[in-house]
């Protein structure tokens, strides 16, 4: 008699987490993304903040404390970069700032984009 290859609902739900384990280990946006997505804080380990911190979430949070202890801790080439893949400044806005000075920048100016998207939708 032949082995049946068909797998229980819990096998195929296995092997589903498994696989979306690794995934979120090699992932760390989507793991960034599921972690908010199920209401969950994330904590940013300093080699991923820059490439995971979202000015905007960050801002819109309210919590400047928290804000700026996310990217206080970065370089300014990190920050410039952050600035610049989130539209909030150019080559030239940044040119000789100071990281305090990058970071209130960055804080600024997502805090402003923020609060004229929210105009939009009253």
């Amino acid at each position: 008699m032949a082995e049946d290859k068909r797998l229980t609902p819990a096998e195929y739900l296995d092997r589903f987490f498994d696989e979306l384990r690794a995934e979120v280990r090699s992932n760390p946006k989507l793991a960034e993304r599921l972690t908010r997505a199920l209401g969950g804080e994330v904590v940013f380990g300093d080699e991923l903040k820059a490439d995971l911190a979202n000015p905007y979430l960050l801002a819109a949070s309210g919590s400047k404390s928290k804000f700026y202890s996310v990217f206080s801790g970065l370089k300014p080439n990190e920050i410039r970069r952050v600035l610049r893949e989130n539209n909030l400044a150019t080559s030239v806005d940044v040119r000789g700032k100071t990281t305090e000075e990058l970071v209130d920048m960055l804080f600024r100016r997502a805090s402003s984009k923020i609060s004229e998207r929210k105009s939009t939708f009253f």
